[in-house]
């Protein structure tokens, strides 16, 4: 064989090893981007724009989503959420549908404010599940936690048009919407916000359910109402810490159920801060 020869016979041996590579090096790529997918996010972190988002963005600061609902529909299951609420804005919090009137919570999801401005306010819809009777779009906490962190609740104070009452079922913004577990306990946080008490309860014992309630640097308002929970057949253990009530109102009147101190007593309870304990026993 000529070195010619001999040089062809090199060349085309490298030209089929390198292809023998390249190949091997997009199977290789390929397996590692399925590994990868198959890996479960721990973390998702989404913006909310009330006004000049869209619910088919990508949810960044950049191309941020229109609706909180959306975003909860894009977390699942995902451990830690963050879900960044426009300042400024008002974000109408909805279920699924006026049949699936809440979401379900079994992760951490926290609010916070995004931008410059106000606190962003966070409001349930006024719904009509029933026919002629009005309900609020609510949370269902089944194990998970939610923290509101410089952003405002705004409970409504009016009925659906066209509705005569309150319908039982979401008639609160954490209300539990099922399971039969009297011990799955939802914890609740505010953190620098205002907490504007409306018709409905910010807090209900569906199901039996228990919270526990964290609220610091918070205002709670009952210019319009008194109606904090209704723990009848719950439970709620409740910590506050630098935070107030306004109109002389004090946890008695704001939560149904026996308010007892951190001792369990149920006397020397006059003060607005202090750690309680709720129980929805009889008065």
């Amino acid at each position: 064989m000529s070195a010619e020869q001999q040089i062809a016979a090199l060349v085309s041996a490298a030209n089929g090893l390198t292809a023998a590579v390249n190949n091997k090096v997009a199977e290789i790529d390929s397996s590692v981007l399925a590994a990868v997918r198959m890996i479960p996010n721990m973390s998702k972190e989404l913006f909310v724009d009330a006004v000049d988002g869209s619910d088919v963005a990508l949810g960044t600061a950049s191309a941020p989503l229109k609706t909180i609902g959306e975003a909860m529909s894009r977390t699942g299951t995902v451990p830690y959420v963050m879900i960044n609420l426009k300042a400024s804005q008002s974000h109408e919090f909805s279920g699924q549908s006026e049949q699936y009137c809440y979401r379900v919570v079994s992760n951490k999801v926290v609010f916070a404010r995004w931008g410059s401005g106000s606190n962003p306010v966070f409001t349930p819809r006024v719904g009509e599940f029933s026919p002629g009777t009005s309900n609020l779009h609510f949370i269902s906490l089944e194990g998970g936690s939610v923290y509101y962190r410089a952003v405002d609740i705004v409970m409504p104070t009016v009925l659906k048009s066209g509705t005569s009452g309150w319908y039982y079922f979401g008639s609160s913004l954490f209300y539990r919407g099922h399971g039969l577990e009297s011990t799955v306990q939802g914890v609740v946080s505010f953190s620098g916000s205002t907490l504007r008490l409306g018709v409905g309860n910010i807090f209900y014992s569906g199901y039996t359910a228990n919270y526990r309630v964290d609220i610091n640097m918070t205002t709670i308002d009952t210019a319009v109402s008194n109606s904090f929970a209704d723990l009848t057949g719950g439970t709620m253990v409740l910590s506050t810490i630098a935070s107030t009530i306004t109109g002389s109102k004090t946890w008695a009147h704001l939560v149904k159920g026996v308010v007892r101190d951190s001792r369990g007593s149920l006397s020397n309870f006059l003060s607005n801060i202090g750690s309680v304990v709720a129980d929805g026993g009889q008065q």
